[in-house]
């Protein structure tokens, strides 16, 4: 005969009373010593008497007439508590507060949502809030099966986000990036976390309340389900700690890479939501030199400090006398914009970062790669001002579309030429982008660089280096971009003008080699203007052109004809 009667068996019309023979005081007694004994067998450790709530503590007469239910009974579980019921219901709420923050900062990546645009936004905000919700999913999902394991991960996890948060708010520079919304998140995940441990620490009690009140011991022994409720968690609690990890690894470089300075000035654009940098060199304030400001644009992969060095040779040599190049939102030193960022909308940026210094020009403009397209809209807003413009092996309008291979006179062929040069602003691409934008705040290919290569990738390869590419803040930029790319943006360029205006183009002699259509979109380039100066193919020459030494010759002395230097 099992030793416990279930609710469901019992009737409800007479009084629980203990199973067993008790006519007899001897039978009764050898009845109580088999019991104690299978008690403490089943359970060694003794049941404190202060773990049972006073109320709930049993007479021996009571004890007498309560009936021993079996663990797996319904009324045994915990939900059958008011506390424990209210407990899921928080956790309910958590869940619905973190979707809605979820959506709200996934549509501030395509609508500008006041308060949501801190100067550092990237990828790492969104990060924070779906690892709360998925944390808090779980939980809600396996909310009665409690798990040691899964606890301590979930300790380890918050010291980790509020170390992140000291840290974040100590540096003034990560201070004012993350501003009160990036801080808040942080601050929200690691109590998110924090408050996910304790509830199941609650419930863990909680069920042992309720097993030492109906079944008169803790039950040790668990399911088939329970144990693999148990491991999911534990194992899902794992990946979180190592998501956190790199979070934090990531978060703890970049505290580090603040002693990296910006060149120039970081200057408040567009009602001051948001700040670009500009650095220059030479007395751009002059109005009395021959030679113009020139001012460079960098590349969709190479920002503008990489793409300059060839120029601040000229500028060393004392052939340039003044130069100036600035970062694109996103980019290097600069801060996170809000959307929409077309070509048009970033160059007004600049325009309001020059003006705001109250540097006039002339400008000869140096565009490089899509910085090309951004040299080319400048010009068009400010024709007085520029004295010539030098495209190197700068991106056609084409570029800008899903597909840039359609029309008239195009061939079609696959993006892979493209490869390490370029990438084009498709569908796939753009899926590719984001992907890369959510995984990024873990920085994982950085890290790796820093832990091997520490003096090869220093904070310069992951501000504005070859790291950059793997930045959060850039990728985001990138997306950002490539959103309205081929409405907005290649509008905008096919409206610019800049006939007249004294053009000179160099392309790569590689680049049209290995592309069907890469030597008739700088053809076009050639014919944007009556006064198109020169065109020069750089041999023996990639995209990057000026890392060859016979292609950084011939695109420094085509630099130096255009503004006067050199006669042609």
């Amino acid at each position: 005969m099992s030793k416990y009667q279930s609710t469901d068996q019992s009737d409800s019309n007479s009084e629980p009373v203990r199973t067993g023979r008790f006519e007899e005081h001897g039978e009764y007694e050898h009845e109580r010593e088999g019991e104690r004994e299978r008690l403490h067998r089943d359970n060694p450790e003794p049941v404190r008497q202060s773990r049972v709530p006073a109320d709930d503590r049993l007479s021996s007469s009571d004890m007498e007439s309560q009936a021993l239910l079996d663990p797996d009974d319904p009324i045994v579980s915990p939900l059958n508590l008011d506390r424990i019921k209210l407990l899921k219901y928080i956790q309910l709420i958590l869940i619905f507060v973190n979707l809605i923050l979820f959506f709200v900062l996934l549509f501030s990546d395509f609508f500008p949502i006041p308060g949501f645009n801190n100067r550092g936004k990237s990828f790492l905000q969104i990060d924070l809030v779906l690892i709360c919700l998925l944390i808090n999913g779980l939980n809600q999902a396996s909310f009665v099966v409690p798990a040691y394991y899964e606890r301590i991960g979930g300790y380890i996890v918050s010291g980790l986000l509020l170390i992140d948060l000291i840290l974040v708010v100590a540096i003034p520079e990560t201070r004012q990036e993350q501003g009160f919304l990036g801080s808040f998140l942080i601050l929200w995940a690691a109590i998110t976390s924090l408050l996910n441990s304790l509830i199941d620490y609650w419930v863990e009690d909680a069920k042992h309340y309720q097993e030492i009140r109906y079944t008169g011991r803790i039950e040790k022994r668990k399911t088939v389900r329970e144990l693999f409720v148990i491991f999911i968690k534990t194992i899902f609690e794992l990946f979180i700690l190592w998501v956190i990890w790199c979070v934090s690894l990531t978060i703890w470089l970049h505290c580090f890479d603040t002693h990296e300075k910006p060149w120039g000035q970081l200057i408040p654009v567009n009602n001051n939501q948001f700040r670009v940098h500009l650095a220059c060199f030479g007395d751009v304030y002059d109005k009395k030199s021959d030679q113009p400001i020139v001012l460079v644009e960098g590349g969709q992969m190479t920002s503008s400090e990489v793409f300059q060095e060839w120029i601040e040779e000229l500028h060393h040599l004392d052939k340039v006398e003044r130069y100036c190049i600035w970062d694109r939102p996103g980019y290097a030193f600069s801060d996170s914009a809000p959307p929409p960022q077309s070509i048009g909308i970033v160059v007004d940026y600049l325009s309001e970062a020059l003006e705001s210094q109250g540097i006039e020009g002339p400008f000869a403009v140096v565009g490089f790669d899509i910085g090309g397209l951004y040299a080319r809209m400048f010009a068009s807003r400010h024709r007085a001002k520029i004295q010539s413009i030098l495209f190197v092996d700068a991106w056609p309008a084409d570029l800008l579309k899903k597909w840039p291979f359609s029309g008239s006179g195009k061939k079609n062929e696959s993006t892979k030429v493209f490869k390490h040069s370029l990438e084009v602003m498709d569908n796939i691409t753009g899926i590719k982008l984001w992907l890369k934008g959510f995984i990024s705040p873990l920085g994982i290919i950085p890290s790796f660089h820093w832990f091997f290569h520490p003096m090869k990738f220093s904070s310069k390869s992951r501000v504005f280096g070859r790291d950059m590419y793997y930045q959060s803040k850039y990728i985001r930029a990138r997306c950002q971009e490539q959103l309205v790319s081929g409405i907005l943006s290649y509008n905008e360029i096919r409206e610019a003008d800049i006939n007249e205006l004294q053009v000179g183009v160099i392309s790569s002699d590689f680049m049209i080699k290995k592309s069907l259509n890469w030597g008739k979109w700088q053809r076009e380039l050639t014919k944007l203007s009556s006064r198109t100066a020169e065109w020069v193919i750089a041999e023996n020459s990639d995209h990057f052109i000026w890392r060859s030494s016979k292609g950084r010759k011939e695109l420094q002395q085509l630099l130096l004809r255009l503004i006067g230097e050199q006669e042609y």
